[in-house]
């Protein structure tokens, strides 16, 4: 019986100094490391301080939303088939997704919704069948923001043509392109859409 008080009173020690000594020694050196590369991190741009005036849970559910897609935003599509007579106003729905970071293209509708508002380059290529228009535009929202005249009444020729613009969005802006005047005409996937933020 004195044995068993003995070990039942040893066991209560060592219950009582587990809380005061780590079970994992590493980890405060783990912690220590981690905080140096997040520091580092924040310091040279990497990524950005979430943590406002010491809070942790003062960010709205926009700015959250913004935060996840911070930091890649870019896309590169093109046409999976021809396009033959597209009247004005149609939008140019590219069927072949190459890149989509961010997610905010959709292959189905050919709209790009901005995941988080700033500065987005964009550029598209198309290669107009011969002799045949394609008047395209890049369309914000519903409205045209910038065009490309792609078309040679005389030669005949297969022609490419390139935009390129850049525009300042807001988190949820649409954007695509669209037949802006007369009709379009362009080959498969020579003919492509690209963007991503600054």
């Amino acid at each position: 019986m004195m044995f068993l008080t003995f070990a039942l009173l040893m066991i209560t020690i060592q219950c009582g100094l587990c809380d005061k000594v780590s079970p994992k020694p590493g980890l405060k050196l783990f912690r220590e490391d981690y905080k140096s590369v997040e520091e580092t991190c924040l310091a040279v741009g990497f990524v950005r301080n979430n943590c406002k005036n010491g809070s942790k849970t003062s960010k709205t559910s926009e700015s959250n939303l913004n935060d996840k897609y911070d930091r890649v935003v870019a896309f590169d599509v093109r046409l999976k088939n021809e396009k033959r007579n597209l009247a004005a106003k149609a939008r140019v729905v590219f069927e072949t997704v190459d890149l989509n970071e961010g997610l905010g293209y959709d292959a189905s509708t050919g709209i790009f919704t901005a995941p988080s508002g700033g500065i987005y380059v964009f550029d598209w290529t198309t290669l107009a069948l011969g002799g045949l228009p394609a008047y395209t535009s890049l369309v914000v929202n519903g409205k045209f923001k910038s065009w490309s005249h792609c078309h040679d009444h005389t030669s005949k020729i297969i022609l490419p043509c390139s935009k390129m613009t850049i525009v300042k969005l807001k988190i949820g802006d649409k954007f695509w392109i669209g037949v802006f005047s007369g009709t379009a005409n362009m080959y498969n996937q020579y003919t492509s859409f690209s963007g991503y933020k600054l």
